[in-house]
């Protein structure tokens, strides 16, 4: 120690020592309070695990179609994939033969032929191969279209409803679906992997090409046999097809009935890094904005989307 007049104070090594120790405390404390954070954000993700393997076959335009069952009715069905439906739904007259009664809603549903009240099947299970999924809400339509177009009876139409419970897989080369549980997945090596903005229903960033050069947001839609299809609305503003092109008149058919549409060939559409030159591809009259014009330019379709597993 060290004595003055007013009194006494420790020696200077003393105090540096007392200094160190207070800083390496001070340190210690911080550091524990910077990895509080990170250790409660810190969670575990289960790996995602096959529920079920299910054979499919395809209708013209890659339209994937499967088989399932319908609650407790021993009927096998056919129902098609579609990525671009928010729902899932029977056909009415299947409904009449099962002697179900739907009940009536305010909902609407919109498709290429118009906008129609749906009625619903609530608290019902489809039975596919290998799964069954409960609590889903079928609203019931008139596929005797879809049956007379493609020659093979339509039963329904699997979209969002059941689609966002899983991670599905589709292989073109093999025919095969499969269901997976949510979780961690390894994608296979080879590919490229997209990301498309999902709410309710897939939307995809995709550069197309004519005239001129725009990119713009388009809805996948496994549903509808085609490669592309553009509202004459987002052809007349974006201004991208070449003055000239020849547009051959075609009638096509789809939700809700029919419609007057014109195919034509455009010079190159790029997904991601892949490009496909000289498309051919669909405009038309969207009088009930199905392409949800000017937030989406259009679809891509499953003749498109049918040249890669996914």
């Amino acid at each position: 120690m060290c004595t003055l007049a007013g009194g006494s104070f420790p020696d200077l090594p003393v105090v540096f020592h007392q200094i160190v120790r207070m800083r390496r405390l001070l340190f210690l404390l911080l550091f524990g309070l910077h990895l509080l954070p990170a250790r409660a954000q810190e969670e575990f993700v289960s790996p995602s695990r096959m529920l079920a393997r299910m054979p499919f076959h395809r209708f013209t335009g890659g339209l994937i179609v499967f088989n399932a069952r319908f609650d407790s009715f021993p009927d096998t069905l056919n129902f098609i994939l579609d990525s671009g439906s928010g729902g899932i739904s029977l056909d009415s007259s299947l409904v009449l033969a099962f002697g179900l009664t739907p009940t009536p809603s305010n909902r609407t549903i919109r498709g290429i032929g118009g906008v129609k009240k749906v009625s619903f099947l609530h608290g019902r299970t489809l039975h596919m191969p290998g799964l069954s999924v409960d609590s889903l809400s079928f609203h019931v339509n008139d596929y005797s279209l879809l049956t007379s177009i493609y020659g093979e009876r339509i039963d329904g139409i699997v979209g969002y409803s059941l689609l966002s419970r899983y991670i599905v897989k589709v292989n073109y080369d093999s025919s095969w679906l499969e269901f997976w549980s949510k979780g961690s997945l390894r994608y296979p090596r080879g590919g490229f992997m997209l990301h498309p903005q999902i709410n309710s229903l897939p939307v995809q960033a995709v550069r197309v090409r004519d005239q001129r050069q725009i990119d713009g947001r388009f809805l996948y839609d496994m549903g509808a046999g085609l490669n592309m299809m553009f509202s004459t609305d987002f052809i007349r503003d974006s201004g991208f097809l070449k003055k000239g092109r020849r547009m051959f008149a075609k009638e096509a058919e789809g939700m809700g009935g029919k419609a007057d549409m014109n195919l034509t060939v455009i010079r190159q559409i790029r997904l991601g890094p892949f490009r496909f030159r000289n498309v051919p591809v669909y405009v038309f009259q969207d009088t009930f904005n199905i392409t949800s014009y000017p937030t989406l330019g259009g679809l891509i379709g499953s003749d498109l989307l049918r040249r890669f597993n996914s």
